[in-house]
């Protein structure tokens, strides 16, 4: 069996096809991978040395009226004769469009040639380029159960609730020994600041602010840091951190996310797909912070989910300050019943067998 998987831009994408990509490959289920992108240094970095890569023109596609419209069509065009020409040439079993916009012409093309098809949700709402891939998927596989609302009726029975693959060392990792790896004490309890692959400016910014009125305040018990702040914000985030009374270690970015995962006890973070269903999977509590911007407020929807179920606090970027992380840091760190309470939530959420699920369907679609 040959597996194109098209996924590119961001790590909320490529994180969930890695998983889904490595577990069909240690399970030896496989022939060969081919992985379809736009080439960016995300890509490059964790992608390229690994699976096969191809590279399509494909570019964002544009909100608002501009001459980036002109660019945009001429790119599309260009996309769908090279999307025919990888599928011919490489001829899949079955293509697996986790969502970015580079899943377009592919997931088309390969639905004109009989090619079965996947498309992965990975959010509460519907991207744009899945709202108009749904009329041509096989299959659609989605994170929440809230999804089914923004899908219309004659396409959810193609709709399966399966959950966001997460790569097997994140469910795995034992405590005792991340905590060994990253150097970090046992009896005390960890933050985890994490502003997704690419770091979040104004989570570092309140984060410091918030850990040096903390280190002023009377904590009921010891804490320890682990702060992964993307690469323009490390070094200062690391002098930051450095004259504190708290044990800190700061990543610029973490290759071995499962260590961080397994060995915090509170995650403040952004609240993408991806790090949604890494901390459901662990069933950790959290402090959300939405990235405002996100497309069709992709974040403040999936907050708004882990918020409602009990499993996590949510703080708008509008009301977002130091004082505020440390006030509801305090909160959770005085209150370990809630916190406990908030743990089970979230593990009451997390879908650990979604890349094991995903693998079986992929076979049954295979087989077709």
């Amino acid at each position: 069996m040959k597996i194109l998987v098209v996924a590119g831009g961001t790590g909320g994408h490529l994180y969930p096809a890695k998983a889904i990509a490595s577990y069909l490959k240690e399970q030896n289920l496989i022939k060969d991978i081919l992985w379809v992108g736009g080439g960016k240094e995300i890509e490059r970095e964790i992608i390229v040395p690994q699976y096969k890569f191809k590279r399509i023109n494909i570019q964002y596609c544009p909100r608002t009226l501009s001459l980036k419209w002109i660019r945009f069509i001429q790119e599309l065009i260009v996309s769908f004769f090279q999307s025919f020409l990888i599928i011919t040439q490489f001829k899949p079993t079955i293509v697996l469009g986790m969502g970015s916009f580079h899943s377009y012409p592919l997931v088309i093309t390969a639905a004109f040639k009989g090619i079965p098809t996947i498309i992965f949700e990975q959010n509460v709402r519907l991207s744009l380029t899945n709202r108009f891939l749904l009329w041509w998927a096989s299959t659609i596989v989605i994170s929440f159960s809230e999804t089914q609302k923004f899908i219309p009726l004659k396409r959810r029975r193609k709709t399966l609730l399966i959950g966001n693959p997460v790569r097997k060392e994140i469910i795995e990792e034992e405590k005792g020994e991340a905590l060994r790896k990253l150097k970090l004490s046992k009896e005390v309890f960890t933050l985890l600041f994490m502003g997704g692959s690419q770091g979040a400016h104004s989570l570092n910014l309140y984060g410091v602010e918030a850990l040096k009125s903390l280190e002023k305040e009377e904590v009921p018990e010891k804490i320890q840091i682990i702060f992964l702040t993307g690469k323009k914000d490390y070094q200062w985030v690391r002098e930051s951190l450095k004259s504190l009374k708290f044990q800190s270690i700061v990543f610029p970015y973490l290759e071995r996310m499962e260590y961080a995962y397994a060995a915090c006890d509170l995650v403040i973070s952004r609240s993408g797909a991806t790090t949604i269903a890494e901390i459901t999977a662990r069933g950790l509590p959290s402090i959300l912070i939405p990235y405002p911007y996100a497309t069709s407020s992709h974040q403040l929807e999936n907050a708004k989910l882990l918020q409602r179920e009990g499993a996590s606090y949510l703080i708008l970027e509008k009301d977002l300050s130091g004082r505020i992380i440390k006030e509801t840091i305090l909160k959770l760190l005085r209150d370990q019943d809630l916190l406990k309470k908030m743990a089970k939530k979230s593990k009451n959420l997390g879908k650990p067998e979604a890349t094991r699920e995903v693998a079986k369907l992929i076979f049954k679609l295979a087989k077709k």
